[in-house]
């Protein structure tokens, strides 16, 4: 795989570094709030459960009208069923957001969606006119509801992985899975011949912030710093939380120039323009940033290198980037 976090709905896989991206794609602060892409995936997560239990109640009445006679609910005969229930109107809400939603999974479902909801009307309208539904009509609605059902689940339980694997408070990717991530990237580097850098990137002088303006104050520069990390990154690339205000980057398909201009770049990105927090007003935030090449060691040599490089930025004055030496 590449620097990408990815999904896999059973064979179809979601890119969750362009979401993480897309999630905070501000370049001055995250788009949300402190819990941004936890957030805005347990939403998702929240959408999907309430689909599956909205349409199991909704079979419920349909088989009410159909065995017990009772008058059938009128938005299912509906031309505009499928964005009458709450999960088709959150979708036609959201289907345009991009990020998360946009995944070829998600559009599969509600297309399967539609389709159930146009099988129910077809047959809602032949109980209203006091007709008989077929039985391999009827069997193919259940069979459609039930794909829908397997499809949500699916995507819900995929979901659920992705946010165990988010940083709850950044957005950024938590250091869980993050050597493992980094092997796999480090194999595919040495199959294909491709380069590829490891980078630290740690917020200058964040202990006086913490120190002098509280822990809330330090979160709020925490996150805006992520923020302004994760809508530079290329797509391909993964910004992982390492720890306290360190992140690492896994930089993928770019040699030690290239990284090196990736990060400065991130570094201008970064110290943009002051953060506001509230009752202390602007906070200036620079980053020291030490970047590294695969070697033919393990990654963690890698990772190693580009701790060193780090701490030469930080002696050397920091706000800057420096690139290991072989």
């Amino acid at each position: 795989m590449t620097g990408l976090a990815t999904i896999d709905f059973d064979h179809t896989q979601c890119d969750t570094g362009l979401a993480a991206a897309a999630l905070l794609a501000a370049p001055s602060a995250p788009l949300f709030a402190p819990e941004t892409a936890s957030q805005s995936t347990a939403e998702i997560v929240a959408a999907i459960d309430a689909a599956v239990d909205e349409h199991l109640q909704w079979l419920q009445a349909w088989h009410r009208a159909l065995i017990c006679r009772e008058a059938m609910p009128v938005e299912m005969a509906s031309p505009n069923a499928a964005f009458l229930c709450r999960f088709g109107a959150w979708y036609e809400v959201h289907r345009h957001d991009g990020g998360l939603i946009d995944q070829p999974a998600f559009h599969d479902l509600a297309e399967a969606h539609h389709r159930m909801h146009e099988q129910s009307r077809a047959l809602a309208r032949v109980i209203e006119g006091g007709g008989l539904v077929p039985v391999a009509e009827y069997d193919a609605l259940v069979a459609a509801v039930s794909d829908f059902n397997a499809r949500a689940r699916r995507i819900g339980a995929a979901f659920q992985r992705l946010l165990s694997d988010l940083d709850p408070l950044t957005g950024a990717h938590s250091r869980q899975a993050m050597l493992i991530e980094l092997e796999r990237e480090a194999a595919r580097t040495r199959r294909t011949a491709a380069p590829l850098c490891v980078a630290l990137v740690d917020l200058d002088h964040f202990k006086r912030v913490n120190d002098t303006l509280g822990h809330a104050a330090g979160d709020h520069v925490l996150i805006t710093a992520a923020g302004r990390l994760l809508s530079h990154v290329r797509p391909y690339d993964t910004v992982f939380r390492y720890g306290g205000e360190e992140f690492l980057l896994c930089l993928p398909n770019a040699d030690l120039a290239a990284a090196t201009a990736i990060c400065e770049r991130l570094r201008l990105a970064v110290a943009e323009s002051p953060v506001e927090v509230d009752d202390a007003g602007p906070v200036s935030v620079t980053t020291s940033i030490g970047v590294a090449a695969l070697g033919d060691g393990p990654i963690k040599d890698t990772i190693e290198a580009a701790d060193r490089a780090l701490y030469a930025a930080k002696r050397a004055g920091r706000d800057r980037v420096v690139a290991a030496t072989a």
